[in-house]
């Protein structure tokens, strides 16, 4: 065994201090940088992160047999009854998709039942208070108006419908086709955009 002098004895536990000290000067550059690389995101890198929390807080609930009643003021302001229902909500969108064949009773100020809309399937979005029908969508509406289509969107706000579609409106006295439709819900007041026929029934 050799033994050292103690100036090379100092000199090498210098020298090993020294290592230790490089490697710990390393580290805290390398942490510094990583610090401050993740300190500042860029718009697009938020974006990114925020999509991927969003998609975190993803969820959704199913429901058969359906039978929902909205209500306004303490009254009925419409049921609906549907087959299958799925509930899809994040932060960017929040809709029912309801399977048919569907079946919506809606009630006028009083109670009572006012407007019957049949559909195969529908999509409601509460946060817009929206219904849009799609696949054989019949209204059957005061003063036995009837009114058939593909597809018809429903703004229950100002309770206004509309299509872009073909549709028939038929009344006792007469039927119109027509493609595009504003109006009404109840068909009180409505506006073709497009009438391809019309036929008097005496």
């Amino acid at each position: 065994m050799t033994l050292l002098s103690f100036r090379d004895l100092v000199m090498r536990v210098t020298a090993i201090l020294a290592l230790f000290k490089i490697r710990s000067l390393l580290i805290a550059v390398g942490c510094m940088l990583l610090t401050v690389s993740c300190g500042e995101l860029s718009e697009y890198e938020n974006q990114q992160v925020d999509l991927a929390l969003s998609d975190s807080l993803f969820s959704t609930t199913e429901s058969w047999g359906v039978n929902m009643e909205i209500l306004e003021e303490e009254r009925l302001k419409l049921r609906l009854r549907g087959s299958y229902t799925a509930s899809i909500k994040n932060e960017t969108r929040n809709i029912t998709k309801i399977s048919g064949p569907v079946f919506i009773e809606i009630f006028d100020e009083n109670g009572d039942p006012e407007t019957e809309v049949y559909s195969d399937s529908a999509v409601y979005k509460p946060d817009e208070s929206t219904f849009e029908l799609f696949g054989n969508v019949e209204v059957l509406a005061p003063e036995q108006k009837r009114l058939n289509t593909e597809y018809l969107m429903w703004r229950r706000n100002d309770d206004m419908v509309n299509t872009p579609e073909p549709l028939t409106i038929v009344t006792p006295t007469d039927s119109i086709s027509a493609i595009g439709l504003e109006g009404d819900s109840d068909l009180r007041n409505y506006t073709l955009k497009e009438v391809t026929g019309e036929t008097v029934v005496n």
